[in-house]
């Protein structure tokens, strides 16, 4: 399959009003990694604001939840999905030479498509994201499989698709092996800004990535936002054979969002590394010794 600024998209659920929506968020993360490769002058958030909605104008989707706005932006009456989006996320790594991100969620509109966005993760039709880096990455998932796209920036076009499968990381040894700590487990991934870019080397190196609740603010500045953030990306790391919880044991796919804009911690990586950081985490809660889920914790319910 091949997604590019001049053809359309196919999608490997078999819904009928997935492809052309996919197509346009192809085409704007197309001229998004060009508008940063171009050093653009003034926000980029901004930058790639315009030009996924510029994209998105005329697509059939019921609703639009940007990160920006409280409530849903409503669009054409009677579509069948929704789309969750956040344009540029991790854009304050930009300066330092470190990827960003735009993540995206579609859902089904049902009745009521303000409510469609407040469901568990596990009603996604299909979930994705870019990453902005050296290379420019498309991953999508229908929640069955999980595939990534290289961007030619030549022709403008993602490439054919390969698929991604989470594979385990063997525990190293010797001087250069990493510590195991409470919280730095044994192959984790940084806590870089972008969750894509994070979630991205997870899925193609392994490894753990975790974006605890912050422990100098109130509670809900912590964590990532389920609906734009957490939800989709644990839909491409399911589909591929991996694990995305809360840290207290429950999956990110089966929380409902009481609020577009709650907000949760999130550990994603392989089913026995994940499993591994619970137990430690678990082990520590138990002693009440943890840091991770102290009365000012990182990973807190």
């Amino acid at each position: 399959m091949l997604l590019s600024t001049r053809s359309e998209a196919t999608t490997p659920r078999r819904h009928p009003a997935v492809g052309p929506v996919l197509a346009a968020i192809a085409a704007a993360a197309a001229a998004t990694a060009g508008a940063l490769a171009a050093a653009l002058t003034g926000s980029p958030e901004s930058a790639a604001r315009r030009l996924f909605a510029e994209a998105l104008r005329g697509i059939d989707v019921a609703a639009i939840a940007w990160p920006d706005r409280e409530e849903p932006e409503p669009r054409q009456r009677g579509a069948a999905l929704v789309l969750a989006l956040d344009p540029l996320e991790g854009a304050d790594d930009l300066d330092g030479g470190m990827p960003a991100g735009t993540i995206f969620s579609l859902r089904p509109a049902g009745a009521d498509p303000a409510c469609a966005f407040r469901a568990p993760g596990r009603t996604q039709v299909a979930a994705g994201f870019v990453t902005y880096g050296p290379r420019t990455l498309l991953t999508l998932t229908d929640g069955t499989a999980t595939t990534t796209r290289i961007l030619d920036p030549q022709s403008g076009a993602f490439r054919p698709p390969v698929c991604l499968r989470v594979r385990e990381t063997s525990p190293r040894s010797g001087p250069d092996a990493p510590r195991r700590s409470d919280t730095a487990p044994v192959g984790w991934t940084s806590l870089m800004a972008s969750l894509s870019a994070g979630a991205q080397r997870v899925l193609t190196h392994g490894g753990l990535h975790l974006r605890p609740a912050d422990m100098d603010h109130d509670r809900d500045a912590g964590g990532v936002r389920l609906v734009h953030a957490a939800a989709p990306v644990a839909l491409a790391i399911e589909a591929a054979g991996g694990t995305a919880t809360d840290g207290r044991g429950r999956a990110i796919l089966d929380l409902a969002a009481d609020d577009l804009h709650r907000r949760t911690p999130l550990a994603v990586g392989s089913p026995r590394e994940v499993a591994g950081l619970l137990r430690r985490l678990d082990a520590d809660r138990d002693a009440g010794g943890s840091p991770l889920f102290a009365a000012r914790g990182l990973l807190r319910a």
